[in-house]
């Protein structure tokens, strides 16, 4: 990329624009966040003696966006220090702040007037060069440029984010009809690796690529609710996980996005698309439009398909809606055979080819609301994208399901579920019965590591192009370069004496072939290889230890058994930190627990943006055993001392507040909601680097560890002379804890498992400023792990942990 966006500017402070604003302050881009100013002042504005002059007063709405973006849940900033990085102004004062950018990006309200006044504006101080977008979910490139100067039109393009933009992969890239190549290879570039997205390619249509084909599957499932009499919650179960739908499925997603906006949708498509063979279906259900009228428009006004209402009791419950008389009532429990039979099968592709083929209710629904979208999908082709690829993309990062319409396709079998919908009186697309009769069987196809897609011009398969940057560890293990592995992990060579150890288990929960493999990994990489990844394409890093392993030995009191395994574990993870080449931990997801140790045994962390990172084992009435404590103490009390080269004499240090801080962390099983929260938590070093992408997540760490290795690697030494708190410490520790229990804050369990963090942290009954080894500290956590797993308050919070996956307060 030759061009580097460094300076922006987002047009409307709503929801979307400044969330928007929030994820390009996250990744480092200064942005100027506007909005208009307010005609008049309200009441409030008058008691605060503004005026219409007054700063706060005409720059109301760009702040107001921006403390909503700071308190929305999820959390829209990574830290809060983030939104330094935003400026806020109006957009009559501070006009000509948008003379000096790299990057404009219009998010007002979706009205092509409006539009183009603000595009008017920005003309007036616009310099050459200046990208300009849209955010727009639905409105023609072409119409919004119309009336616009040569330079704008050649440098506007739509940019689609969709919501939320810090979580939601997708961006909609649709050029205008003058828009320059060079711009649009520097937005996808820009949007690609700086802000974490992944690029869908669109055509100037209705609502695009997502927008359509979703709102048309969710209207086809309005429908098919409608003619077989299920009701709304059975819907839900029907299109969610077991589908490999997001848990909040159809109407919960509704409820989020708000019934009026995907009104607006579907009018959009309705308007716009007079052509589409499917035109009528994105007309609104009668029940719709009064749900409007009744203001039942979903989370923004407290109720839509549920609300949420409490028992008699006074319990919180969640009511739903009745569509025939728009009454709430408790949910039904939700009772279909096939339904219950494939939430028992493994695998995405697998339950959705047993509902498809279900002949009960359940099944029916399946069937047609199935059909229909993978028909109109392929029907789809080439108006909206020109391949199948960018359709599954779409729909997998835009509403975050697991598999692309033509992926399903392929897992429910593509000529089986024709000839049964031919059967059923379905007209089957022509391409996709042209490419059935040459007798190719799938829309993809995967060849000696490499993944190929039907392409409908050249009626033949064509590779997906995989960007060099972008490691695929499934790909190179098709191409045999796995060095060793097991049922839990493997070691693949990844290219320029770098080897990558995946982790594969459920969860990428830590049991005995991980720990097995980590021993063997670093045996044969300081032999073979430069240096070490761990990494992997799972949706979560690890999730920590394997605690039925940890139950079943603890209630059959195999108590030397679970010492040998603790110490394994903490053997392996200090092989790992010493070990002669380095070694870079590249997380994503979840890193808990063991997950978050290994992270910490590693040279360098190369962390994914959306990594969620924290010691949670007192939530299960345990604690941090394989160098958790130890190394959480070490990041907040080492480098204290440091500074006695400079004549500090050491006992001048008071450890208390950094042992507290240390011990606040673990035993508030404090969890990271993002990469750099991590570092200011402590998990992570300022010296870990974060990639949003996670595409290019273990190539970056590759990149690290060469990088290391040619600054001249040497491993770290043994630390032998850690610095403890000691019993003074401790006291203060459990005097803390006693207050807290006695004020009714925590369960006499609770102390127990806290009192053993802290003996831990003080380095147990010693004197202050004692010196101890880490292997002195690894003891002292094995002890405590041990005798906490004895410990039936404990076991009876793992056994719920297993059960419910929620901590239980005993």
């Amino acid at each position: 990329m030759n061009r580097v966006i460094k300076k922006c500017a987002v047009i409307g402070a709503g929801v979307m624009g400044a969330t928007i604003a929030a994820q390009l302050a996250n990744v480092g881009i200064e942005t100027i966040l506007l909005d208009i100013v307010l005609p008049e002042l309200t009441d409030d504005d008058k008691k605060k003696k503004l005026t219409k002059d007054s700063k706060e007063f005409r720059n109301k709405l760009a702040q107001s966006g921006l403390e909503k973006a700071l308190k929305s849940k999820p959390a829209s900033f990574y830290i809060p220090e983030s939104a330094k990085l935003i400026t806020i102004g109006n957009l009559e004062d501070n006009i000509g702040w948008l003379g000096d950018l790299d990057w404009i990006i219009e998010v007002v309200v979706e009205r092509l007037d409006i539009k183009k006044s603000v595009f008017e504006k920005i003309e007036t101080v616009l310099k050459p060069g200046t990208i300009i977008t849209s955010n727009t979910s639905g409105i023609s490139a072409k119409i919004m440029c119309e009336d616009r100067s040569e330079n704008f039109r050649k440098h506007f393009a739509i940019t689609h984010f969709f919501n939320p933009p810090r979580y939601m992969k997708l961006l909609e890239i649709v050029p205008g009809p003058d828009t320059l190549p060079e711009v649009i290879e520097t937005l996808a570039e820009t949007c690609e690796k700086v802000l974490g997205k992944g690029i869908v390619y669109a055509k100037d249509t209705p609502n695009f690529v997502a927008n359509r084909i979703g709102v048309y599957s969710m209207f086809y499932v309005i429908k098919t609710m409608m003619d077989l009499g299920l009701n709304v919650e059975a819907v839900d179960k029907l299109t969610g996980p077991v589908i490999g739908h997001p848990k909040s499925a159809s109407f919960r997603t509704a409820d989020l996005v708000g019934l009026d906006t995907l009104l607006h949708v579907s009018d959009n498509v309705y308007e716009g698309a007079p052509n589409d063979e499917k035109r009528e279906m994105f007309k609104a259900p009668d029940f719709i439009k009064q749900m409007i009228e009744k203001n039942l428009l979903g989370e923004k006004t407290g109720q839509g398909f549920y609300k949420k209402s409490k028992d008699v009791e006074g319990n919180k419950v969640i009511l739903s809606l009745d569509y025939n008389t728009l009454e709430y009532s408790p949910q039904e429990k939700v009772k279909l055979a096939s339904l219950e039979a494939a939430k028992n099968i493994s695998g995405t592709a697998q339950k959705i080819k047993s509902l498809y083929s279900a002949k009960d209710l359940a099944g029916q629904f399946s069937f047609c609301t199935l059909t229909e979208t993978l028909i109109y999908s392929a029907n789809r082709i080439p108006e909206i994208a020109d391949d199948i690829v960018n359709i599954d993309n779409a729909m997998k990062w835009g509403f975050a399901w697991k598999m692309g319409p033509f992926e399903v396709w392929d897992a429910i079998g593509v000529g089986k579920s024709v000839a049964k919908m031919k059967e059923a009186g379905y007209q089957i697309p022509a391409w996709v019965q042209e490419m059935l009769d040459s007798g190719k069987e799938s829309f993809y196809k995967r060849e000696a590591g490499r993944l190929y897609f039907y392409d409908l011009p050249s009626k033949d398969y064509k590779e997906i192009p995989v960007k060099p940057e972008i490691i695929l560890l499934s790909s190179l293990k098709d191409r045999e370069m796995k060095v060793a592995g097991n049922k839990g992990a493997s070691l693949i060579d990844i290219g320029d004496g770098v080897a990558c150890l995946e982790f594969h288990t459920k969860m990428n929960a830590l049991g005995d072939d991980i720990i097995s493999m980590i021993m063997k990994s670093a045996d044969i990489v300081s032999k073979d290889f430069q240096g070490l990844v761990i990494a992997n394409h799972a949706d979560n890093f690890s999730v920590g230890a394997n605690l039925v392993m940890v139950l079943f030995a603890a209630q059959e009191e195999e108590w030397d058994e679970l010492d040998w395994m603790i110490k394994i574990f903490q053997d392996s993870l200090m092989k790992l930190k010493y070990l002669d080449k380095p070694v870079v931990a590249a997380p994503a997801g979840m890193a808990l627990g063991g997950g978050c140790e290994i992270c910490m045994a590693s040279d360098r962390v190369r962390f994914a943006a959306e990594t969620y990172m924290g010691q949670v084992e007192v939530g299960v009435g345990l604690i941090p055993a394989g160098g958790g404590c130890k190394e959480v103490l070490i990041r907040n009390t080492g480098h204290l001392f440091e500074v006695q080269k400079g004549g500090i004499y050491p006992k001048q240090i008071e450890l208390m507040p950094f042992v507290a801080r240390a011990f606040e962390t673990i035993a508030m099983a404090k969890v990271a909601t993002s990469g750099p929260e991590a570092i200011k938590l402590g998990y992570l070093k300022p010296t870990d680097k974060m990639t949003v992408n996670r595409d290019y997540l273990i190539e970056d760490a590759k990149k690290t560890v060469l990088a290391m290795n040619m600054e001249g690697y040497k491993p770290p030494r043994p630390l032998d002379e850690i610095s403890v708190a000691g019993e003074n410490t401790f006291a203060m520790v459990k005097l803390g804890l006693w207050t807290m229990h006695e004020s009714g804050y925590i369960t006499e369990h609770d102390v127990t498992v806290s009192t053993k963090v802290g003996y831990v942290l003080c380095g147990g009954n010693v004197l202050e400023y004692t010196k101890v080894s880490e292997q002195y500290l690894l003891d002292l956590e094995r002890e405590a792990f041990l005798s906490l797993c004895g410990e039936p308050k404990t076991q009876d919070r793992i056994q719920h942990m297993l059960k419910t996956g929620k901590p239980l307060r005993n």
